[in-house]
């Protein structure tokens, strides 16, 4: 503190009140500070004070008024100056002997140095937060034994409304708590946990500092690791640095387990449902199955194995909340533990489905939603689950919870006794794991509106092998589906009538024929050099052969061109251009496409912004082919001669004047009718919405029209937050906006209450997409105010029309193998479904065979993989794994050692794994690498290296000189050493290695990889303006 003049002011401002009292006693001491004067009596001339120093000299010491405002002045006039701050002290000190010691009591290093960051960038800093701070919210929330002394005293003085001293004196209280078994700098973090909880406090955090949230989530992780450390039974004896986790004893027969009771675990469950509020919470809603939903709930409620197959909008959220009602409460009746699984596809369902069945359930069955967001207590997460009746995930965080290798995490088969898949054809790879689980087995029910028929098979016998492996992938004897009571169903589901019109692209088009110009030649020189460089690539003929401009496919054919080149060719000015050319043909191929469904002027507008916007690079050779470029797209795309209107209403265009004509007709018939326009890409549905309400389509102003994209993306690429989503939705919902243009999220779990008309604007899917978009909406619900329901497909393209005409012949043919199945009785499902699991088992062993024989066939192959550009060496090949199919990752604990890690700029969710940083190649000694290596994943709980073969060449001891370099894992596994997959051991070494070598880089990791899971949800999370709707139909 002697050290830093300005910081050590910055403290004694903290204690302005003692100072002042001891210092300011007469007016000898206000008279040592006379070179301040001038200062003050301009500050007090407002009070008509004369303060000449001659009448300064006759104050005398009982005008205490005057005294006291004077001082106050003084003081904000000297507090800023170290030395005369040093000065204070020395008087105030002199006065009174224990000021020293309240002063320069203690602050351990530990806490020192986060104290600090109150006084960093602004030695004011402190003084602004004391002035602004509100300290009773904070009080509320300092609820640790070690900080009452301070919050009792907190509390009085603004009782006593001693407002700023109050804030000082919890500021400078604060950094000498050490909490019992904690770091020292708990007092810091708890403080800014405190502040974001207040409204008032809120912006304190991001002002102390800008990355407090990170640095916040890397506390808790080390806060729950030294928890975790102290309380492990299993922690090593030896191990002085206290890096030991709990981990599963891979050992140890976990099939014979009993499912694990709710009552081991109750104190897990949410802490602020204190006994109070938990009274004040309303009963459950009844549940009342219409008569339909009865006939589909039957075999499930009997205990057995069920797909429940129903068209969306027939309430399959109430159906499976009646099944896990009815498991749970027979469960509770016969005195045996039971607790539920639903998986659900997307994140955003498990917050919707975890308040669709406490609607149902609360009070009388505990729910929790587990996205992988949720703050990991101390405990793990485990515990919270096993609290719980019934818990929602997604297949991710559940897969990674039932293989994680950390005890406080580890779920097992056998702690649940129901598993409900939502969009049961998401199942595969947990199904994979229970098939092979050893144990007692769940009960398993599927929901689906659609079951899969399998691409390309238009016979009922293939369509009904393939819905049979659906069936044996989730161990299902039965499909139940409506057979019964099927007008029941009529009366609350109306599918909307089918209409397909097709529409001609304009005969002449200058600006479409501009663009084709473009891309012809560069297609031209393009071929010229993938000629000369075709047979180093070895690229097939097929492969450099350019499709027709409007097939669909020509977008994909560019990609996978642009991907060989830039994967398997050498760096240089040549590859730079060629991808660059490719880039190129992208843009205007997409701008063909806009073209086509939009006037002319969104399209120019969006290529011009690719073209303009382009970096220019350094390189000279470089920069050439892009002046090129441009050259060709100015004297090519010229506006004034391809004469493209700002208000050009695109009626010219056969599919936009039927467009228009639909909406124009829908809307003067109906006027109260909600539409939704389905369309391919995030770029189309902002400026179809944009031209519709351009044009006023509609009646209801510039905005009756709105859009619905992707939330994972930016709203730099088009995406949009969850909330812009929400409110959208919510606003078509309520009639403020009666059209929506969306791409697929719409169909993906979002609520969308009510719609009539469905146009699919030059776009189709799947028979799945094709049956969920007719059924997503609630039909029913308007065709009971008098709206008629429709679903239009508008196809410019022929092959448009033939995939939407196929997906209806599937629909059809899944009706057909459904009534054949519904032929058979239960006992001949079983058999049929057993036989087909059988016959998926002896797949499986065939495979696992094959592995074997490859694996022996290479036993003994050792080499050395080393870096691709400095030839560091980075592992051993017996070293490698193969993790989730296809991540390649190095289970050597003392690659560490050999390789820099960094966090990832672009941390996100994998299918299972979890993408949190990069490691760099270090190098050798003669020079320093930073070479790519690959990714650093978070897998079941241990944090792994993946090496990327492009990263790495393959050093083959036995012939000396030769190293040979490989572009792909599958390549290097199958013809030179064989990769075994990863085990709970590997995992378990790789977890202790990382923290053995840098517990602060696991602590970083693990913040990371909970911060990629809040950063997924935060698009997601319900901002509930006016309140949850959910409707019985969802």
């Amino acid at each position: 503190m002697v050290e830093n003049a300005e910081f050590r002011a910055g403290h004694y401002r903290l204690y302005k009140h003692e100072l002042i009292e001891a210092a300011f006693v007469n007016r000898e001491d206000l008279l040592s500070f006379k070179d301040c004067f001038e200062l003050v009596k301009s500050a007090m001339s407002h009070k008509n004070y004369i303060l000449e120093e001659a009448e300064l000299a006759k104050l005398k010491g009982t005008d205490m008024e005057m005294m006291r405002d004077f001082s106050e002045i003084l003081w904000e006039n000297i507090c800023e100056d170290p030395d005369k701050m040093d000065k204070l002290m020395k008087i105030a000190c002199s006065r009174n002997s224990t000021l020293v010691d309240l002063v320069n009591e203690e602050i351990v290093p530990g806490s020192l140095e986060y104290y600090v960051m109150f006084f960093v960038g602004d030695p004011m800093k402190m003084d602004m937060i004391t002035k602004t701070l509100e300290p009773i919210p904070l009080c509320d929330r300092l609820t640790d034994p070690e900080y009452q002394n301070i919050v009792k005293e907190v509390r009085e003085l603004m009782d006593d409304k001693l407002y700023d001293r109050a804030s000082c004196y919890l500021m400078r209280s604060l950094p000498r708590i050490v909490k019992k078994g904690c770091d020292p700098s708990e007092w810091y973090f708890d403080y800014l946990e405190a502040c974001s909880y207040d409204s008032a406090n809120r912006t304190i955090p991001e002002f102390v500092d800008s990355d407090y949230k990170v640095h916040m989530e890397i506390h808790k992780v080390k806060r729950r690791m030294n928890r975790t450390v102290m309380d492990s039974a299993k922690m090593a004896a030896g191990d002085s640095n206290g890096t030991a986790l709990a981990t599963v004893d891979e050992s140890e027969d976990t099939c014979g387990r009993i499912c694990r009771p709710q009552e081991l675990y109750k104190k897990y469950r949410a802490r602020m449902l204190n006994d109070e509020r938990l009274t004040s919470i309303p009963d459950p809603e009844p549940i009342e199955l219409r008569p339909y939903q009865e006939e589909l709930v039957e075999a499930a409620c009997r205990g057995v194995n069920t797909i429940i197959c129903a068209p969306t909008g027939s309430g399959k959220t109430i159906v499976a909340t009646y099944i896990i009602r009815n498991h749970l409460q027979e469960k509770r009746d016969a005195g045996e533990p039971a607790r539920v699984a639903m998986l659900v596809p997307t994140v955003p369902l498990v917050e919707q489905q975890s308040l669709a069945l406490n609607r149902y359930l609360r009070k009388t069955f505990w729910v929790e939603g587990m996205s992988g967001s949720e703050p990991i207590d101390i405990d793990g997460r485990a515990p919270f689950v096993l609290a719980s009746h019934i818990t929602i995930f997604t297949p991710q965080i559940f897969i990674n919870l039932l293989k994680s290798i950390r005890k406080d995490d580890r779920l097992y088969f056998n702690d649940f006794t129901l598993f409900v898949f939502d969009e049961c054809h998401h199942c595969d790879v947990l199904m994979r794991m229970l098939h092979d689980y050893n144990g007692r087995k769940p009960q398993v029910v599927g929901l689906t509106a659609s079951l899969p028929l399998g691409s390309g098979r238009a016979n009922v016998e293939a369509a009904l092998d393939h819905m049979m492996d659906l069936c044996a992938k989730l161990s299902a004897h039965s499909i139940s589906t409506v057979r019964k009571h099927l007008r029941s169903l009529q009366e609350h589901v109306t599918p909307p009538i089918d209409e397909v019109r097709n529409a001609r692209r304009p005969r002449f088009d200058p600006f479409v024929l501009a663009i084709s110009n473009c891309m012809t030649r560069i297609e031209a020189t393009l071929r010229k050099e993938l000629d000369n460089i075709r047979k180093a690539l070895q690229l097939r003929p097929d492969e450099v052969s350019f499709p027709a401009k409007t097939e669909n496919r020509y977008e994909s054919f560019v990609g996978a061109l642009k991907s060989r080149i830039s994967t398997d060719m050498p760096g240089g000015s040549v590859k730079y251009q060629l991808i660059k050319m490719l880039d190129h043909l992208g843009y205007y191929y997409r701008t063909l496409t806009l073209s086509d469904v939009l006037p002319n002027s969104y399209a120019y507008e969006y290529l011009a912004n690719k073209v303009h916007n382009e970096a220019i690079p350094s390189d000279v050779s470089a920069a050439a082919i892009q002046d090129e470029l441009r050259r060709l797209f100015r004297n090519y795309v010229i506006p004034k001669e391809l004469q493209l209107l700002e208000n050009d209403n695109g009626e010219s265009k056969e599919i936009i004047r039927l467009l228009h004509d639909i909406l124009r007709e829908q809307y003067d018939k109906e006027p109260l009718s909600r539409t939704i326009i389905f369309v391919t890409t995030r770029l189309l549905a902002e400026k179809l919405s944009e031209h519709l309400n351009n044009c006023r389509i509609i009646g209801g102003g510039p905005r009756a029209i709105g859009c619905v994209t992707s939330s994972n993306q930016s709203s730099s690429f088009n995406g949009q937050t969850a909330g812009v989503q929400r409110q959208m939705i919510e606003d078509f919902n309520t009639g403020l906006r009666k059209v929506l243009v969306a791409t697929s999220v719409a169909e993906e779990g979002l609520d969308i209450s009510a719609c009539n008309l469905i146009i699919k604007y030059n776009n189709t899917g799947s028979e799945r997409t094709l049956i969920q978009r007719r059924g997503s909406y609630r039909f029913a619900h308007l065709s009971r105010i008098g709206l008629n329901s429709r679903s239009i497909l508008l196809a410019l393209d022929g092959s448009i029309e033939k995939r939407e005409l196929e997906n209806i012949q599937k629909e059809e043919l899944m009706r057909l193998c459904l009534k054949h199945i519904q032929t058979k009785s239960e006992a001949q499902m079983k058999i049929l479904v057993e036989e087909k699991i059988k016959e998926q088992k002896a797949l499986r062993e065939t495979a696992m065979a094959q592995r074997k024989e490859r694996r022996d066939l290479l036993t003994g192959r050792s080499f050395d993989l080393c870096c691709r550009l400095c030839g560091a060496f980075i592992c051993k090949s017996s070293d490698m794994r193969v993790a989730c199919d296809s991540q390649y990752v190095c289970c050597d604990p003392t690659i560490w050692q050999r390789i820099e890690t960094r966090v990832h700029s672009n941390s996100k969710a994998l299918s299972i794994a979890t993408l949190v940083g990069k490691p760099y190649c270090k190098g050798t000694k003669e020079c320093v690498c930073n070479e790519v290596l690959g990714t650093i994943v978070r897998l079941y709980g241990a944090f792994l290296p993946t090496i990327s073969a492009k990263a790495i060449v393959v050093d083959d001891k036995d012939e000396r000189g030769r190293m040979k370099d490989e572009k792909k894992w599958e390549t290097i596994s199958r013809e030179k050493f064989f990769i075994e997959p990863i085990t709970e051991r590997d995992l378990k070494l790789m977890l202790t290695a990382l923290l053995d070598y840098s517990k602060e880089m696991h602590c970083v990791f693990e913040a990371e990889a909970q911060m990629v899971a809040e950063r997924a949800l935060a698009d997601a999370k319900r901002e509930r303006k006016r309140g949850v709707r959910y409707t019985i139909e969802d």
